[in-house]
């Protein structure tokens, strides 16, 4: 059991992540607590990031005639600042429950049902990115990655929780681990690069 609270809590994917023109991205290596305090404080900024991002939509006929930069904006502040905040939710809930299973009389059974509640989330946030319109290239592949990264911590999410009947997984669950590390590695270098493209910078 001891094991499996170790390996569930690693740095996810989207939670923390926030642009601002020749400003700012926050790491997604950040644990719960630091990204609980970044999307506190940013709550504010992306009232006036989903603005702009709005804006731009609506200057155009349809998505298709956006500008490159305007549809990363539009991407990265609208589409994915919701994502990012259902992750973290998700996050954060998953983390309560870690820490309240270990007075459950009953651990292993509390940590099933919230490994559940983690896995049944992530699937929620898979449907929600697989529903996001992009035209560029460009984004079609950093919405792959960020798709993929999802569906690769699901797997993780999933091997956590058939772990703590079947000690066997051990193995399986750390290669997923780092499966998922590579994948997050990726979808995080190509949007540093894009930020960049576009004129946004990351604040570590």
């Amino acid at each position: 059991m001891k094991r499996l609270l170790v390996f569930v809590l690693i740095a996810f994917l989207l939670s923390g992540c926030s642009l601002m023109k020749v400003g700012k991205v926050s790491s997604s290596n950040e644990g719960a607590e630091d990204a609980e305090v970044t999307a506190t404080n940013e709550k504010g900024k992306d009232e006036d990031q989903k603005t702009e991002a709005n804006a731009a939509v609506d200057d155009s006929s349809e998505k298709g005639s956006m500008t490159p930069a305007e549809e990363f904006t539009s991407f990265i502040e609208g589409d994915m600042s919701d994502i990012s905040v259902m992750e973290y939710n998700v996050q954060v809930n998953l983390s309560q429950a870690q820490r309240e299973s270990a007075e459950d009389k009953d651990q292993d059974q509390a940590m099933k049902d919230a490994l559940e509640r983690a896995i049944a989330g992530y699937e929620q946030l898979i449907v929600k990115m697989e529903a996001i319109e992009v035209e560029s290239d460009e984004l079609v592949k950093l919405k792959q990655e960020a798709l993929d990264g999802f569906s690769i911590y699901q797997e993780y999410l999933i091997l956590n929780r058939e772990l703590i009947d079947d000690p066997s997984k051990d193995e399986e669950m750390i290669a997923k681990n780092l499966e998922y590390q590579r994948a997050k590695g990726t979808y995080q270098s190509h949007l540093e690069d894009l930020a960049d493209e576009y004129g946004y910078s990351f604040e570590q």
